[in-house]
């Protein structure tokens, strides 16, 4: 089948997906900000699509995205829209104000500095004759301008449970660790160092990765000190950390190059968020379920 038979049924795939979670959350009280149909479209599109372009990411098949990536990058990007599709549930299921603006500005965080890095240093990665370049691009301004429409409405306070200090001292460390990995892969993806920056060669997919580091790292800082945005933040990188780990461990039977830091720094992320989600739930003063 031709790349445009492939996208179009992604596309009819999406839009009956989309039309199943508008019939289930249509009416989920998501607060104040989220009451607006742009809000909801945003909120629903995000995570059906993640979900759904996940294992079309995770097994790199050539038409699923703008550009070509490295195998163990695409099942990366795979691991992060899982995670965005699995948080974005978790705020639809459990809705509240602080959960739906954090969910929203962890969309305008990851998508518009990618776009802009695209547009002005990349656009020559970019195939337009393959209808999922436009693909790409319609959805990048679509959820990118609606959550900023969304988010320029004035917030409205609302009084927040701490989490417990085991929690907030994972999310102010890892936050900060977890940024300046992200800010310095974004800024410098040509660095002749694999450790860090694992596809020299490739700065658009470096830049890929980094906007995700730095977007957990947000979450993460973010959320310190409101127990209910705290849990969607570990569950959102407990995902992520998972998936990671498990791209690697593809490469790893595949006999290919595998990126130790990576391995080794989101199995830790992974598996601190999980403990945590465990260990704390529905303990007094401590992170409660969404």
């Amino acid at each position: 089948m031709s790349d445009v038979g492939l996208f179009a049924i992604a596309v009819v795939l999406l839009l009956a997906c989309l039309a199943a979670g508008f019939r289930r959350w249509g009416h989920a009280d998501l607060g104040p900000t989220g009451s607006g149909t742009v809000a909801r479209f945003v909120l629903v599109s995000t995570a059906i699509g993640g979900i759904l372009g996940a294992p079309f990411w995770w097994l790199d098949l050539t038409p699923s995205f703008a550009w070509d990536l490295p195998p163990v990058a695409s099942r990366m990007l795979a691991a992060a829209a899982f995670a965005f599709g699995l948080a974005g549930i978790v705020v639809l299921e459990r809705p509240s104000e602080a959960r739906t603006r954090l969910y929203l500005t962890l969309i305008v965080v990851y998508l518009v500095p990618l776009a802009l890095a695209a547009v002005l240093l990349h656009l020559d990665r970019f195939d337009f004759a393959a209808p999922v370049t436009y693909g790409f691009f319609a959805v990048v301004v679509v959820l990118s301008a609606g959550s900023l429409a969304t988010l320029a409405r004035p917030a409205h306070a609302a009084n927040a449970t701490a989490p417990c200090a085991a929690v907030s001292a994972w999310l102010l460390i890892a936050g900060i660790v977890l940024g300046l990995w992200g800010i310095a892969l974004f800024g410098a993806p040509t660095t002749n160092y694999p450790l860090v920056f694992n596809w020299p060669k490739d700065p658009l997919s470096s830049r890929l990765i980094a906007a995700m580091l730095v977007t957990i790292a947000l979450a993460f800082l973010l959320s310190r000190n409101d127990a209910g945005r705290a849990r969607l933040s570990l569950v959102f990188a407990a995902a992520y950390g998972a998936g990671v780990v498990a791209a690697c461990l593809m490469n790893m039977a595949a006999a290919l190059l595998v990126p130790p830091l990576y391995t080794g720094g989101f199995a830790v992320v992974a598996i601190g968020s999980l403990l945590l989600l465990v260990t704390d739930r529905g303990q007094p003063g401590h992170v409660r379920v969404p």
